[in-house]
């Protein structure tokens, strides 16, 4: 897994008992009345969660750089929103490997969940004829025989028709989406069996922590999720926060910045982008014809620039960042997670500290450092074999 796994994330930055697999209730009525942030889900989408409104074939692109027997379907399906609890509309892709390898209990099914790309409708990776860089680690999954499920989160994608924006780092709503996406993938393709992993990096690896510890509540009727595995997740943006305020931002933070306030604001009215981008901010919020917003953001300016314009300001975009900060819950769902001793964009300090909070909540996570590397880290062979490790029944390591 390892050599596909890196030319994808390189292409998308911010790309001693038996286990016991966390299993969900298979009562359908038990669905949560509300998010764990409070807010009362629909009726309308507690009913509705992961039925597939509508499919389509996958792009011509993908058939190409994918193994020769590949079944691909894009697919729109319904989730909910963390932020209101309304019904939502969210697309993504379906990946099938060649019938000859299946498994008798069904393919073992990957949910991942991308990278930062941008925060408009135009930057879904489903949409995309290289699915900006991810191609690369879909195809990995397939050769290693797992069945792929992607999603695009909520407010992401040209599909979906009229749809709530994207609230950019939002736990619940991001979780949501990944369990649908699930959901939908076994709606669509019943040869994918019942046990499944949730994989993300950086965006994605939040994504994927949430949605360890929304599953108990929230994924009931969608199998085993046997793990989760996290790559430079970005867990807890506060000390952006504090580092814009501080004007200690380094460059890569400076260029990430604008998305995180912008995206931040589209989940929570109090927030004014105003009040945190000054003079000479022009963020591209949407992306272009090449590539992402964040890749294609121009060249920010002097750290002093993103400071708030009040400190009144500062505290109200902390309270809401602070909101979506993980970890939040304990989750019997095992982890592993992945990052980087010369990230610039997350501190490996800071990951450590975030790590350790995870520990603190009883999480089950081997926490693994890579020396030298940075926020598109490799995470070697040591994914691969943890994860058919939990497909095994091996022991879960943990660090904590």
């Amino acid at each position: 897994m390892q050599k596909r796994w890196k030319s994808a994330v390189m292409a998308c930055m911010v790309a001693a008992l038996p286990m016991t697999a966390a299993c969900a209730s298979t009562d359908t009525t038990e669905v949560p009345a509300s998010t764990s942030s409070g807010v009362a889900i629909s009726a309308d989408a507690r009913t509705g969660r992961g039925e597939v409104m509508r499919t389509d074939p996958g792009l011509d692109t993908w058939a190409a750089a994918l193994p020769d027997g590949t079944d691909i379907t894009r697919i729109v399906y319904r989730s909910t929103s963390g932020v209101d609890g309304a019904a939502t509309a969210v697309s993504g892709a379906v990946f099938i490997p060649s019938d000859e390898r299946r498994p008798d209990d069904g393919w073992p099914l990957i949910a991942y969940a991308h990278g930062t790309t941008g925060i408009s409708r135009d930057c879904a990776p489903s949409d995309r004829p290289d699915m900006f860089g991810d191609l690369g680690a879909v195809d990995d999954f397939l050769r290693r025989g797992y069945a792929v499920v992607t999603t695009d989160y909520q407010g992401l994608g040209i599909r979906t028709g009229e749809s709530a924006a994207h609230p950019y780092l939002e736990p619940h709503t991001a979780a949501y989406n990944v369990i649908d996406a699930v959901r939908a993938a076994r709606s669509v393709e019943p040869s994918i069996g019942s046990q499944w992993f949730a994989v993300g990096r950086s965006q994605g690896g939040s994504a994927a922590w949430a949605t360890a510890e929304q599953y108990a509540d929230y994924g009931d009727d969608t199998g085993e999720l046997l793990g989760v595995v996290a790559v430079a997740p970005l867990l807890d943006a506060t000390y952006l926060v504090r580092n814009a305020q501080d004007e200690t931002l380094t460059v890569a933070q400076r260029y990430l910045y604008p998305l995180l306030v912008q995206g931040v604001a589209q989940g929570a009215e109090q927030v004014t982008p105003a009040d945190h981008l000054g003079a000479g901010v022009t963020p591209a919020l949407s992306c272009s014809s090449t590539g992402t917003a964040l890749a294609t953001q121009p060249a920010p300016p002097d750290a002093e620039a993103f400071t708030a314009v009040t400190s009144a300001a500062a505290d109200e975009l902390m309270d809401t960042v602070q909101s979506y900060a993980l970890p939040r819950e304990h989750t019997e769902v095992p982890i592993v997670a992945f990052y980087g001793s010369r990230d610039d964009i997350i501190p490996p300090d800071v990951m450590q500290l975030t790590l350790t909070r995870a520990c603190d909540v009883d999480h089950r996570v081997l926490r693994v450092r890579r020396e030298g590397q940075g926020h598109s880290l490799d995470p070697g062979s040591m994914m691969a074999k943890w994860m058919s490790d939990r497909l095994a029944g091996h022991v879960v390591p943990s660090d904590c």
